[in-house]
């Protein structure tokens, strides 16, 4: 998770990130947070409401386990030495970045469309903009 990485950054703009997950929330430490000090915020929504909400869609079987970049990425995080996390109940369902300003207006939106999240460096850019706003 490249945005642990930030977190200097993310409490010098006075921001936090997140992260929304719709597993079981053993699976979610069992798995996905295993080892990590997270020291973020993990919203369970077993249901997807929120990401029905946000325009959040699944994408087809072909469109994440037949996609060339999909396996690449996975295939640089093996090379850099990380460790593979155990996928959740549906490896189908996109996620989402998205930004707020202090006062819950929507800045950034950008929903996954394949295996294509921005650069954290997008974010955070859009997170110092959302701060000069108030």
């Amino acid at each position: 998770m490249k945005v642990l990485a930030q977190k200097a950054k993310l409490d010098q703009l006075g921001a936090t990130a997140i992260f929304v997950v719709h597993d079981d929330p053993a699976a979610v430490r069992a798995g996905l947070l295993d080892g990590l000090e997270l020291t973020f915020p993990v919203l369970v929504d077993l249901d997807r409401t929120a990401y029905a909400a946000w325009g959040l869609r699944r994408s087809s079987l072909a469109g994440v386990w037949l996609d060339p970049h999909v396996w690449r990425a996975y295939a640089g995080l093996v090379a850099r030495g990380e460790r593979l996390r155990r996928p959740g109940r549906d490896t189908l369902q996109l996620g989402g970045d998205f930004v707020g300003d202090r006062s819950g207006r929507l800045t950034y939106a950008r929903p996954q469309q394949h295996d294509d999240r921005p650069p954290v460096g997008v974010l955070l850019r859009h997170l110092r903009e959302a701060a000069h706003q108030d």
